[in-house]
């Protein structure tokens, strides 16, 4: 069986990662830049070298994505082990898609951004009753009580791009996968709801610099009045149509790895039927993920 090593396993979504696949009798090897059963930097080539092996199955939750090297897609094609990560950046996944050939020549597999967005999200449009969609609208508001941390809120700072009557826009990884994965997308928006820091918002470069030099005190705020409920809206659209599927409950952070999760597991058993960089309608099978979601507690409506 293959060894699975969780980057980022000390971190929220690591964590959940790390303990679920432990609970499904699998043995994860936890790595994190500082306490973690290995050292490692995702960032590190010298440490990827030294720690990774060739066959293993890596999942990369070291977050921020916006702020990741090359270095782990490229030890990944040089060694020759497997790769699933849940990248929230346009910019980190546009690289991997630009090294589609040498992860193909490596025999790989790479799934990238292998979470919410763009395993979920791809999926809706796949099965959505929309001939030919042209735009895909998603709306988030986060289970901040739970998932606020510092890497959360660099991330959300770096793709920041403006101010809308839902919240914030944000520049969505969904951008870069779902028009190479459907040919009629052409507009993809993603908006994240800023719950109790929404009165920012009004002034948004004003809201950009406070939450810049006060990360400490936003997420303390956001832990103690942040919401415990979360949704996870996708509206997909073409010029007549237009269907929208919600994902919505507690725990819905869950949706964010349990794609990651089901992958690992279907590789580690080996029952994943795919290679080279997998597009997201390819990561998980439809019916089986909707089932993990729903065992969860959280609500699925619309579709």
């Amino acid at each position: 069986m293959k060894r699975i090593v969780v980057l980022g396993a000390t971190g929220f979504f690591g964590g959940l990662i790390f303990e679920r696949l432990r609970a499904a009798g699998l043995q994860p090897v936890g790595a994190s830049r500082t306490s973690a059963e290995l050292r490692i930097d995702a960032n590190s080539a010298d440490d990827l070298r030294a720690n990774l092996k060739q066959r293993d199955l890596v999942i990369d939750a070291a977050g921020p994505f916006q702020t990741r090297t090359p270095a782990l897609i490229d030890a990944a094609t040089r060694i020759g082990f497997d790769l699933i990560d849940l990248s929230d950046s346009a910019e980190y996944t546009s690289m991997i898609y630009g090294r589609e050939a040498p992860i193909g020549a490596a025999g790989i597999r790479v799934l990238t951004a292998c979470s919410t967005l763009s395993t979920i999200t791809a999926l809706v449009v796949q099965y959505a009753p929309v001939e030919k969609p042209g735009r895909v609208s998603v709306y988030l508001r986060p289970e901040s009580r739970f998932t606020a941390n510092r890497g959360a809120i660099e991330s959300f700072l770096r793709s920041m791009q403006g101010v809308e009557s839902g919240g914030v826009r944000v520049k969505s990884v969904d951008a870069v996968t779902l028009p190479r994965t459907f040919a009629s997308v052409k507009r993809v928006d993603f908006t994240v709801d800023a719950g109790l820091l929404g009165n920012f918002t009004l002034q948004f470069e004003s809201f950009r610099r406070w939450l810049s030099t006060h990360e400490e005190p936003a997420m303390k705020i956001a832990r103690r009045l942040g919401s415990t409920k979360g949704v996870v809206r996708v509206e997909v659209a073409s010029l007549l149509h237009k269907r929208m599927q919600k994902f919505a409950g507690r725990k819905s952070y869950m949706i964010a790895v349990l794609p990651a999760i089901l992958a690992a597991t279907s590789i580690a058993n080996g029952k994943f039927p795919h290679r080279g960089l997998v597009p997201p309608t390819q990561h998980v099978d439809r019916i089986e993920l909707f089932e993990a979601i729903r065992a969860e507690g959280i609500e699925i409506s619309g579709g």
